[in-house]
C-alpha cells in the first residue's frame, strides 16, 4: 500500500478559488458599449416616442437593472446571515431575501431606470457627456478585471462577486461624477442674474417638448431642478452670498449627477449580472 504521507501519491485538492482562465474584459467592453449605443438611439428618439413605447423601454431598463441589484442583495444577506445567525435559527431561513427584498430592490430600479432615461433624453447629443460614458465603460470594465484578478485567491467565491462589482462602480463612479461636476462647473449657462426663480424655471421647461406626456412631464421635473441650480448660483455670486449657500447649490448638483451615476453603473452591473451567479466578475 502507497504511504497516505508520501506527497507524490497524494492527491492535490481541486483549487476552488482559481481565477478565471482568460477574463472576457473585451467581451464586457463591447456589451457595455453596446448599452450606451442603445441609451444613445434612445436619446435621439425619445421625445417622439408614445407613452407606451416609453413604458416598455423603462420597464426592460427596470429588469435588467433588478437582475444585478436584487442578485447582490441576495449576497449581501447571506453575509449577514453567516455572520449573525446560527444556521440552526429560525431566522436563517426567514431572513433569505424573498418577496419583500424583491420589492425593495424593484422599487430601486424603477426609479434609477427613470432618473437614467430622462437623464438621457435631457443630455442631448452632448459630445462632452458621451464621451464620458464610454470612458466610464473602459473604466469599470477595467476596475471589475483588477479587482477579479486581485481579490480570487483570497475573497469567497460566494461573496466575491459583490465585491467585485462594487470596486467597479465605486472607481467609475467616484471620476465620472467629478468629470461631471468639473463639466457643470465650466459649461456656458444662461444668464438668470436679472430674471426671477419663476422667469427662470418658465424658461427651461418650456423646451422640453415630447410625443409622451411621461417624458414631457419628467424632463420638465428634472430640467426644472437644474435651472433653479442655475438661478441659485448665479443670485448667490451677485449678491455675495455666505459660502455655505453656495455649498448648498453645489450639494444640489453633486446629488443630481451622482443620480445619473449611479443608474448609468447599476445598469452596467445588471448588464454583467449573470457572471454574478456563476461567481465570476
Amino acid at each position: 500500500m502507497l504511504c497516505q504521507n508520501n506527497p507524490m501519491t497524494m492527491t492535490s485538492p481541486v483549487p476552488v478559488n482559481t481565477p478565471p482562465e482568460q477574463y472576457r474584459i473585451a467581451g464586457h467592453a463591447v456589451r457595455l458599449l453596446l448599452c450606451v449605443a442603445a441609451l444613445w438611439l434612445f436619446m435621439l428618439e425619445g421625445r417622439l416616442l408614445t407613452t407606451g413605447w416609453v413604458v416598455l423601454i423603462w420597464t426592460v431598463v427596470t429588469l435588467v437593472m433588478l437582475r444585478g441589484l436584487f442578485g447582490r442583495a441576495r449576497i449581501r444577506r447571506r453575509a449577514w446571515r453567516n455572520a449573525y445567525l446560527y444556521p440552526e435559527s429560525p431566522w436563517n431561513r426567514r431572513l433569505r431575501g424573498g418577496m419583500c427584498l424583491f420589492i425593495i430592490q424593484l422599487g430601486k430600479a424603477s426609479v434609477l431606470a427613470a432618473v437614467l432615461l430622462l437623464t438621457v433624453v435631457r443630455i442631448g447629443d452632448e459630445p462632452e457627456v458621451w464621451r464620458l460614458m464610454l470612458v466610464a465603460v473602459l473604466l469599470f470594465a477595467l476596475a471589475r478585471a483588477c479587482a477579479d484578478r486581485v481579490f480570487w485567491r483570497d475573497v469567497s467565491p460566494v461573496y466575491r462577486p459583490e465585491l467585485v462589482a462594487r470596486v467597479g462602480q465605486w472607481s467609475a463612479g467616484i471620476v465620472l461624477v467629478l468629470c461631471l461636476l468639473l463639466l457643470a462647473l465650466v459649461q456656458p449657462q444662461p444668464d438668470f442674474r436679472e430674471a426671477t426663480l419663476e422667469q427662470a424655471l418658465w424658461h427651461v421647461t418650456d423646451r422640453e417638448a415630447a410625443a409622451s406626456v411621461v417624458v414631457e412631464k419628467g424632463t420638465q421635473w428634472v430640467a426644472a431642478w437644474q435651472g433653479a441650480e442655475q438661478w441659485l448660483a448665479q443670485q448667490v455670486t451677485a449678491l455675495d452670498q455666505p459660502y455655505w449657500f453656495r455649498a448648498g447649490v453645489w450639494v444640489s448638483v453633486l446629488v443630481r449627477q451622482s443620480l445619473f451615476v449611479m443608474a448609468l453603473l447599476v445598469l452596467f452591473n445588471g448588464v454583467l449580472a449573470e457572471r454574478l451567479r456563476d461567481g465570476g466578475a
